[in-house]
C-alpha cells in the first residue's frame, strides 16, 4: 500500500545480508503495518540474540509465507514481546 506520498514502504528486519532471518514490514500508514515472516537467522548469519529489535506497536498482523525455520523461527520471541495480533 502506498504511503501519503504514493510510495510503498517496506522495512527489512532480516534477510538483508543473506537468505535467512526473513522478516519484512509492509507499512500501510503511520498507524498500521503488516509483518511478513519472522524467521530465524542460520549458519553464518546466526545471531547471539534472537530478540525482536524493532517496534511492533503498529503491526496489525503477521503473514507467514511458508513454514521453514528461517521464516517462522522467531515467532516465539515476537509473542514474548507482547505481539497478540492475527497470525
Amino acid at each position: 500500500m502506498p504511503n501519503g506520498d504514493g510510495e510503498i514502504i517496506i522495512k527489512h528486519h532480516g534477510a538483508t545480508q543473506g537468505v535467512t532471518g526473513s522478516c519484512h514490514e509492509l507499512v500501510i500508514n503511520e498507524q498500521s503495518s503488516l509483518l511478513i515472516d519472522c524467521g530465524l537467522f542460520q549458519g553464518g548469519e546466526s545471531r547471539q540474540s534472537l530478540n525482536i529489535e524493532f517496534d511492533i506497536q503498529t503491526v496489525s498482523a503477521l503473514i507467514i509465507t511458508h513454514c521453514h525455520i528461517d521464516h517462522v523461527g522467531r515467532i516465539p520471541y515476537l509473542l514474548a514481546v507482547g505481539f497478540n495480533k492475527p497470525i
